[in-house]
């Protein structure tokens, strides 16, 4: 019974083993770099819910509230998947049109996670809108939405 359990849970191990590397298609602007860190680092902090407990009320893996990634464009630690218990992780970007507001992009798919003036608040930086297409126990589809300022 002991040896069955142990298998059981290598097997269990085995077939949660984490992907090297993020997928990525679409455009992602000049800045693709910081842009597919720091959608990584927001989605993995959604999907693994690793920010929950910072916020008394509301969902602290989302907006103003998720802080664990503002430094996530150039900290190559991003490059990498980081799901916990996932096998994919796939995120998509794509240019939308410009905001004379200077707003975020609306978010695509069914939850928001986070915007960011990618490079400051700056004529011709990127403002990108990361939110979740899709997710599940296998990983999650992740969609970023940028213009330039």
């Amino acid at each position: 019974m002991v040896l069955t359990a142990i298998a059981l849970a290598l097997g269990i191990t085995a077939g949660t083993a984490l992907a090297a590397t993020p997928q990525y298609s679409g455009d992602f602007s000049w800045r693709a770099t910081a842009v597919k860190r720091l959608a990584n680092c927001a989605s993995t902090h959604w999907y693994n819910g690793t920010q929950q407990a910072a916020a008394s009320t509301g969902d602290a893996s989302t907006g103003s509230k998720l802080t664990a990634c503002d430094g996530a464009a150039s900290d190559s630690y991003w490059d990498g998947m980081h799901l916990l218990a996932a096998t994919a992780l796939t995120i998509n970007g794509r240019k939308v049109g410009y905001r004379s507001d200077q707003s975020c992009p609306t978010k695509r798919g069914f939850q928001y996670i986070k915007c960011w003036y990618v490079g400051g608040k700056t004529k011709g930086n990127p403002v990108i809108t990361v939110s979740i297409l899709s997710t599940g126990i296998g990983g999650q589809d992740v969609a970023v939405d940028w213009y330039y300022l």
